[in-house]
């Protein structure tokens, strides 16, 4: 069932409002009220609106309506759940699942927040119809959709986000709809340690594996990358066996030789042979090794999914970040000096994640994708900020639908990072400007000093 009836019966509000440097002046903060149970970026006169915004983490928009890209999500959702391969009646349960999971994305509280939103900002219903009837204005060429996004970002003072490219060759900077001098980019390096890559390339050998590998993340830093992406908890845990280049040698000669019986959502090979399991680790360990090291040698940080939520091939065992202990005390990524930037606050270890960019120099995080959520966004910038330097933290909104969640997100981290540091000033012995400074660098700050973004 899809709910519209529910969906429906959500009010709309009153308008949003929204450069960088200091906070607007409680006399300036005034503008129309706002109506009851709207999260204000104003909170007990203090105002972050003002303060320009840096977008750390994102993935490419869809030009389409809302209704059509969350049908889209449930659909993926429901295929990833599924058993793999085929079997009777396959279909039939997909179809189901897809109904479950799309209830439980309309649903979601991240949903409702976000369509009143919108109501507030356009003036039409909290309705997936109201919704759809601004993005549908804007969709219909490049140009328009280009200009849509520029509104968005000039509206909410984002004035740029680091876009996760899409592109399989780094040497191709991504195409996007985003206004060209509002992105940077980072690029994910998974496919690389798949063994159809090495073959694909007429690699055999683990050195010209190793050489093929520094070739492309080097190709990647001259077209401009500023940062590598792992995303290895979709589909496997962190922690790293220490393995020598004989070892790993060996284990891409028997997967060369091998034919797995089938892939995972993410090309990951599985085969039926336990010991061909094994040697999947043991080749990636070293690549995961060799990436680190070369990571920091190219001055790019790495960029970690760290995090458990919506998605049901998320598991905590998977995205448990205590193996990056080990990771960061191995010396030679401690020579090589790389950084680490464990997205998405680590929920729900944001408490360890909170630990660890307070005690290594050379660890950070961002609040991207529980910026949809703005009581677990309270909850981990609290978490984070009690125990760490604003200097480690980033906004982000991991948006990866329509641009409203851009705006979204990053009204949803002024309001919430305003009312966490007017307690800090209340109660915890901060003055003005011990807040300016936290709240600057988490807006826009630290990813500056991160990703080399200038302006």
């Amino acid at each position: 069932m899809f709910r519209r009836s529910f969906l429906r019966t959500l009010s709309a509000g009153a308008a949003a409002g929204t450069v960088f440097g200091a906070l607007r002046p409680a006399a300036a903060a005034a503008g129309p009220p706002s109506s009851e149970g709207v999260l204000n970026p104003v909170v007990a006169g203090l105002d972050l609106r003002d303060i320009e915004v840096v977008d750390s983490h994102m993935h490419a928009l869809v030009r389409s309506p809302i209704s059509v890209a969350y049908d889209k999500q449930a659909k993926a959702f429901s295929e990833a759940f599924a058993q793999p391969g085929e079997f009777p009646g396959r279909a039939e349960l997909l179809a189901k699942m897809k109904e479950g999971f799309a209830e439980g994305i309309w649903d979601q509280p991240r949903r409702i927040g976000y369509f009143n939103y919108v109501a507030r900002t356009y003036g039409v219903p909290a309705t997936f119809e109201g919704f759809d009837s601004v993005v549908v204005k804007h969709i219909g060429s490049d140009a328009d959709f280009t200009a849509y996004i520029g509104s968005i970002l000039d509206r909410e003072k984002i004035r740029t986000v680091v876009l996760q490219s899409e592109e399989p060759d780094p040497k191709v900077p991504p195409k996007t709809a985003i206004p060209q001098n509002r992105f940077v980019w980072t690029w994910p390096f998974a496919q690389t340690f798949l063994p159809s890559w090495a073959a694909k390339n007429h690699t055999t050998t683990l050195q010209d594996v190793v050489a093929l590998l520094d070739r492309t993340l080097e190709n990647a830093v001259a077209s401009g990358c500023r940062g590598f992406k792992n995303v290895s908890a979709y589909y496997r845990p962190f922690d790293l066996a220490h393995v020598t280049k004989s070892e790993a040698e060996a284990a891409l000669k028997a997967l060369l030789a091998a034919t797995p019986v089938r892939t995972n959502t993410w090309d990951v090979p599985v085969y039926s042979q336990p010991s061909l399991n094994a040697a999947l680790k043991t080749y990636q360990d070293y690549l995961f090794k060799h990436v680190y090291v070369r990571a920091g040698e190219l001055e790019r940080p790495v960029i970690v999914h760290t995090a458990v939520a919506l998605h049901p091939g998320l598991r905590p065992d998977f995205n448990n970040p205590l193996p990056f202990y080990e990771i960061f005390r191995d010396a030679d990524i401690q020579k090589a000096g790389t950084r680490f930037v464990l997205i998405h606050t680590g929920y729900p270890s944001h408490q360890i994640v909170a630990s660890m960019i307070g005690q290594f120099p050379n660890v950070y995080t961002d609040v991207s994708f529980f910026s949809k959520y703005p009581g677990v966004l309270e909850e981990t910038y609290r978490a984070l900020l009690a125990l760490a330097p604003a200097e480690k933290i980033m906004h982000g909104s991991d948006a990866n639908t329509v641009p409203e969640e851009i705006g979204y997100c990053c009204w949803n981290s002024r309001a919430v990072l305003a009312k966490v540091l007017s307690d800090y000033r209340t109660y915890y012995g901060w003055t003005a400007e011990d807040i300016t400074r936290a709240a600057n660098n988490v807006l826009h700050g630290t990813a500056r000093k991160l990703f080399g973004i200038s302006g």
